[in-house]
């Protein structure tokens, strides 16, 4: 699914990729490969960070990547880079823990920068995808304010954010909605 999420939104004319809470750096693989220009950030917890430098190092890619260390709930993101990257990250989130998450983004990159969101992303019924419908229950009853939201959710969480051009790159069944 990364190199297809790769394939799918255009990053030839981005040089730095910050992939937030980039758990073992598979779509930052998976973007450096399509993209032999860009260089990443992943952004991670310190004992996450030691498997994605052994998942980078293995890939070939030691050279294009830094690794941050810290807490997205905590801390602030590093800077410098013109897009960033949330890849099942805000299902676990309530409404107002993405918009603050949103802000830190919003502040941590360079002017004209990019967002990009892999998660469920329902239909306003919230039915459908079903995937994405089973999964808000595994949130309700697995996390304090987790859940799958819509489109309309997500742009207004991002708008009060500061994010505008807001837009569905991508719908699907699975987790790769864009």
């Amino acid at each position: 699914l990364a190199r297809e999420i790769a394939a799918l939104f255009d990053m030839s004319r981005r040089r730095c990729l910050l992939d937030i809470g980039g758990g073992s750096g598979v779509y930052t693989i998976a973007f450096l490969e399509r993209y032999p220009s860009l260089s990443a950030v992943i952004f991670d917890r310190p004992h996450i960070l030691a498997f994605a430098r052994e998942q980078i190092d293995r890939a070939g890619l030691a050279g294009r990547v830094r690794f941050a260390a810290g807490d997205f709930y905590v801390d602030e993101l590093p800077g410098g880079s013109d897009c960033a990257l949330l890849s099942a990250i805000i299902h676990q989130n309530s409404p107002s823990q993405n918009v603050e998450l949103f802000r830190k983004v919003f502040r941590c990159l360079e002017p004209g920068g990019v967002l990009l969101i892999r998660d469920h992303i329902m239909e306003p019924s919230r039915t459908r995808p079903f995937g994405g419908a089973l999964f808000a229950i595994n949130m309700l009853v697995n996390t304090a304010g987790g859940d799958t939201y819509t489109f309309d959710e997500v742009r207004t969480q991002l708008a009060e954010a500061g994010f505008v051009g807001i837009e569905l790159v991508r719908s699907g069944e699975r987790m790769d909605c864009l």
